[in-house]
Formats: structure tokens, sequence, C-alpha cells
């Protein structure tokens, strides 16, 4: 199978909206995932502050790297007349300065993009390292008014469940619930138009999971993590190279990211950012993987953030090499 090569706006605080991302590969499905992934950073760290510091720049793959079949969000195969589309969708996860968001895009079958975005919020996320704070049935409609960022994004929430926190749900995750589905409804229609909650015919929606909530909400994007890996994919199968791209907000002008088998890191380099100004901007290596013996890995990105002195970020996927 070729790579796929679909092109997605992002119309969301960490990415311009004229950025697209290529190449987002398809996952293969892999029931068998690591539940967990290896904390990498203090045996790794002198590793990688010892490596060359140049840029690395993306090469065209000569087709090693292709994927396997794409699968649908809940892991049901897809029959392959059906036309599909990307969706990008914010899942919690942890970070060294508590939860934050972390973006998955997956391919599910085309229909209206909210209520494929809904879809995806309310599902599990493929990557076990994410969270979502919205079960099934806890978004009861929604729906959008006006054009473009002038517009106005409607949610209308199962008031029952949300007047108090569920157990196991901290304040922070509860106030991070909220801009989960912020970001995750201004990507799926390309705006950055505000999201107001209700609880039913034109009631608003004044506590979100016991949380007091504005009207309407604008995403903040001190809540996203400050490195997101967009490709590869959890899951992605490659042999010889792989192409990995992301976003990092940082002011280095550069971003270090690693292979790892297990807790051992058996492959590593640097990424150039592209502005290193502060601004989430795009980076993306060519990842040589020709040494590496057939079996499950993980890549992991890792950075700094702006004026804090904790760290580093992560973000990371499990890779499959063949």
């Amino acid at each position: 199978m070729n790579d796929l090569h679909d092109l997605l706006h992002d119309a969301v605080a960490d990415v311009e909206p004229t950025d697209r991302l290529h190449e987002l590969r398809a996952r293969t499905a892999d029931p068998a995932r690591a539940a967990a992934r290896p904390w990498w950073w203090a045996a790794g760290a002198t590793v990688l502050a010892t490596a060359a510091a140049v840029a690395v720049v993306a090469v065209v793959s000569d087709g090693s790297d292709a994927p396997g079949p794409a699968h649908h969000h809940h892991g049901m195969a897809m029959d392959p007349t059906t036309s599909t589309q990307l969706v990008a969708a914010y899942f919690i996860g942890d970070s060294p300065e508590g939860p934050r968001l972390f973006r998955e895009f997956d391919r599910v079958e085309s229909g209206n993009p909210l209520e494929v975005a809904q879809v995806a919020l309310t599902s599990a996320a493929i990557d076990p390292d994410y969270r979502t704070a919205w079960p099934s049935g806890s978004i009861a409609d929604t729906g959008f008014d006006g054009i473009g960022d002038d517009g106005q994004i409607s949610v209308v929430l199962d008031r029952s469940s949300m007047l108090h926190r569920p157990e196991g749900l901290s304040r922070a995750e509860a106030e991070l619930a909220i801009q989960q589905v912020v970001y995750t409804f201004q990507a799926s229609m390309q705006t950055r138009a505000p999201v107001r909650f209700f609880y039913g015919m034109g009631e608003p929606a004044d506590q979100v999971y016991g949380v007091s909530t504005p009207d309407p909400v604008e995403a903040d994007p001190s809540a996203l993590n400050p490195v997101s890996v967009s490709d590869p994919a959890e899951g992605n199968e490659y042999a010889g190279s792989m192409i990995a791209r992301g976003r990092v907000q940082s002011t280095e002008e550069l971003m270090d990211w690693a292979v790892l088998d297990g807790q051992t890191v058996v492959a590593q380099g640097n990424s150039t950012i592209d502005s290193g100004d502060g601004t989430f901007s795009p980076w993306s290596a060519e990842v040589d993987l020709s040494r590496l013996a057939p079996g499950r890995y993980t890549f992991i990105a890792a950075a700094g953030k702006v004026g804090r002195g904790s760290g580093p970020f992560t973000d990371t996927r499990t890779i499959n090499v063949r």
C-alpha cells in the first residue's frame, strides 16, 4: 500500500491556518500495544546532549516505510470502497507540569465534521498514553452558526453528568476537558470560533464537570502540550526509514528525538525548529531504522517549554519495524 498523502488544514491556536500536515499515514491495528511507555530521558539525556547539533533534513522516502491498512477509530476494518476522512481529536495526557492536551489524527468514515469529531472525542484514543474526559453520551448534540472565525460552535451537554466531577477526574483535568472540546471542534470546522455550552434548548451551561464556564469559551494555548508528534501515528509499521514530524513550542533551534528499545536508546538525533521564537512551529526528521531488528519500538520527541525550567516535555509513539 502506498503512503497516504492527505492534506488537513489546522485552524487551531497551535497551528497557523495555512499550515498543512503532509503524508499522515494510516495506522495498523495492533491490539497488543503496550499500555505504558518507558521514561527514557534520565538515561538518554546524556547521550542526546552529546549528539552533533546539526539540522535533520527531511528526505523523500523510497517507499520502504509504507504503512499498513487503514482502520476505523474503533478498531473495526473499513470497507475499502468507503469514503474516509482524517479527523484531529485532542486528548488528555500527562506532562512534567500536570495534564495537557495532545493531538491525535485518525482516519474515519466521512460524515458531518462536527459529528465525526464528536465520535472521536467520546471514544478511546488510539494512543494508550492519552485519555478522554468525555464518555459516550456526555455530548448530546453539536452545531455551528456563522462564517469562519466569526461563527460560533454550540455543544449541547447531558446535564445530569455535568454538575459534578466524575470520580477519578481531577479539577485540573475537568478544566482541561473544556479545552478538549474547544480544540477538537475548532479543528473539525477549521476555525477559531469560540464554543458555547448548553444543557438543552437555549439554556447556557454554567458548569462543566462542576467547573464554571465562561460564555463563550475561547481556545487557551496553555492547555496544549508544548511538543506534539503528528507522524508517525500510533502503531505504524516501517522498514528502512520513516519521516517524523509534528509541532513544538520552543525558543531553541533544535529539538531532540530518539528511538527506544525498552529503555535503551537505539537511535537519536536533532530536528531543526522552523522559527524557535516561542510560538508553535513545525519540526520534521528522517529517522533511519535500517539497523534495527524487527520489533516494537518507541519514538519520542522531547523539548523544554518556553520560559520555564521544567521539562523535558515529550510526546511518544509506538512503531513497528519490519
